[in-house]
């Protein structure tokens, strides 16, 4: 076991090998709990054709900006033998989305959902819709992925449209929208969310910082599976521990494209 090196790193590494054709997915070992399978490697190739993403394709195109965010959902999609309804929220037209879409030879339905009126073709249905009053039955999704979105819900950007604007929501739009998350997975469900990390901090601007109260109060209505940190180093996001995550110094937010010097991020269960 390698304690000291992160799961990104890891994660690169074997994506290196086996772009050489060095190591192949053989099998799966799936959780039954939380239905997310972990792929086995060896250097013996499989006769089979892999049935899982592979991280080189959904990265390729992407920016590498927010490697540590997909990374961490490639890690955490529901199993691609299991038929699945996923939900993006704040997806607005993130290719990101587009590509896991692409890859899961439609075996998912995947949905994006945002505010922002850029409706387009993505490859998956994309609906112009508030995370704060999401218009899908209760217990519709299996699971659902909100990357670095959170954090900006109920806020008026000056591109929201009129309907959609309710200045009670501004501050608590957030707990509005995990309990329309809550609602509308399956039981058992899973939540996909990252968000920035740090200090206690809400911005006029448009955006929340979490640290850790604020996070814990978020996803209350969760049960916690995985809980993991990145710290932007040197122009690079590197895996950290809580602790470090909690007594980091935020960033010079009029210099710096990123709400915080950390993300977190966070794999839950619907209880």
């Amino acid at each position: 076991m390698i304690s000291t090196e992160s799961k990104f790193t890891i994660s690169k590494a074997i994506n290196n090998l086996q772009q050489r054709g060095q190591v192949h997915v053989v099998k799966y070992r799936r959780d039954t709990r939380t239905g997310i399978s972990i792929p086995l490697y060896s250097v013996y190739p499989n006769s089979e054709k892999d049935s899982e993403l592979h991280t080189r394709d959904v990265f390729e195109g992407m920016t590498p900006d927010r490697y540590a965010e997909y990374e961490f959902v490639l890690r955490n999609l529901i199993s691609l033998g299991i038929k699945a309804k996923i939900l993006d929220v704040g997806c607005s037209t993130l290719a990101f989305s587009s590509k896991i879409s692409n890859l899961s030879r439609s075996r998912w339905e995947i949905i994006g959902i945002d505010i922002v009126n850029e409706v387009g073709s993505q490859g998956f249905p994309l609906i112009l819709m508030d995370a704060m009053n999401i218009g899908f039955k209760s217990k519709t999704f299996d699971q659902v992925i909100c990357l670095s979105s959170m954090e900006h819900i109920g806020f008026d950007h000056g591109i929201i449209a009129p309907k959609h604007k309710d200045l009670s929501c501004r501050i608590n739009g957030d707990a509005v929208a995990m309990k329309e998350i809550w609602r509308v997975l399956k039981d058992k469900g899973t939540l996909i969310l990252t968000v920035p990390y740090g200090r206690l901090i809400v911005k006029q601007l448009g955006y929340r910082v979490y640290h850790q109260e604020s996070l814990t109060i978020l996803t209350n209505m969760f049960f916690t599976v995985k809980k993991e940190f990145f710290g932007l180093k040197k122009g690079k996001w590197t895996e950290c521990t809580e602790l470090e995550a909690d007594n980091s110094t935020l960033l010079d937010y009029s210099h710096q494209k990123f709400h915080s010097e950390i993300i977190a991020c966070l794999l839950l269960e619907k209880k």
